[in-house]
């Protein structure tokens, strides 16, 4: 392996990147916008899609100006090949359902540490009438369904991040290093939407910092299952599903969690989200130790 080669693809596909997912971010953020205004989306969203797809784009330029080719399957592929051999289908599966898993039981820590926050009337107060109760129910099914159906924009970030620069960091400095830098990368990469209330809104303690270091320590863990599908499966796909199911936070007992009852330290939206994120983050380490006994997933010499 040339390392000098790979170090320079590496470093132009950050540089690319950041920049032209930036470049989308910024224009819009220095106009004053913020995520949402008196509970409304400010329309921001709709740029977050747009930027989600420039991890894709930045892979694809990379590839061509470095003249590394666009193979589909295979090594130093673009991952977009699907198999369900050799128990691969499982981790297709797993991508799809283990985001309701964490939330659900992300839920269920949050009401065990604020029991007064479990409300059997709070679907009235989010105007969801008795008639349609039973829809919340059915709410992880539709939210795994639309996940893998609306996976476009996730595929974006997945095509470039598990797709691109993990194989590249894996092979210069091994899974370690690897799953740690990338993490760091793929937080800060994040960081123009937190500063504008993203993921954890801006009235937070530390404002805007902890949500840096906040979004930092999530993308480290959400990282890890998200590279662990990808080389387990061989496909960037169950990534993408993974991430786009993710994002629309699967869970029952959302609708049954009235937060302006939560109190204290536990109230501090930062808090609140990495308490949610703790069963995640467990399952995550358990996987990166599955990684780690991975022979291929070592730095190449």
């Amino acid at each position: 392996m040339d390392k000098t080669l790979e170090s320079k693809r590496l470093f132009i596909y950050l540089a690319f990147a950041f920049g032209l997912t930036w470049i989308v971010f910024f224009p819009y953020i220095l106009m004053g916008n913020i995520w949402m205004k008196d509970g409304v989306l400010s329309g921001m969203d709709q740029f977050v899609c747009l930027g989600m797809l420039m991890p894709a784009l930045a892979a694809l330029l990379t590839r061509y100006v470095t003249k590394e080719g666009f193979a589909v399957t295979g090594k130093d592929s673009l991952l977009l090949g699907i198999s369900f051999r050799d128990g691969k289908w499982f981790y297709f599966v797993l991508a799809i359902v283990l985001p309701w898993i964490y939330f659900e039981l992300g839920y269920v820590l949050t009401l065990l540490l604020s029991p007064g926050a479990f409300d059997t009337a709070y679907p009235a107060v989010l105007e969801i009438a008795d008639r349609e109760r039973a829809v919340i129910f059915f709410q992880p099914l539709a939210m795994m369904v639309s996940g893998v159906i609306t996976s476009f924009a996730a595929f974006g970030e997945e095509a470039g991040w598990r797709g691109y620069m993990m194989p590249k960091m894996i092979k210069l400095w091994g899974i370690k290093k690897a799953i740690v830098i990338g993490g760091i990368i793929w937080g800060i990469w994040h960081w123009p939407l937190t500063t504008i209330g993203h993921n954890f809104g801006r009235s937070y303690f530390g404002y805007p910092f902890t949500g840096f270091g906040a979004m930092c320590i999530m993308c480290i863990f959400m990282g890890i299952i998200l590279t662990f599908v990808t080389y387990k499966s061989g496909s960037i796909w169950p990534a993408a599903f993974l991430h786009a199911v993710n994002n629309s936070s699967p869970s029952i007992l959302r609708y049954f969690t009235n937060e302006s009852k939560i109190t204290g330290w536990k109230a501090d939206s930062v808090a609140s989200t990495l308490i949610q994120l703790l069963p995640m983050i467990v399952i995550s380490v358990f996987m990166f130790m599955k990684l780690l006994k991975c022979e291929k997933l070592k730095p190449k010499a």
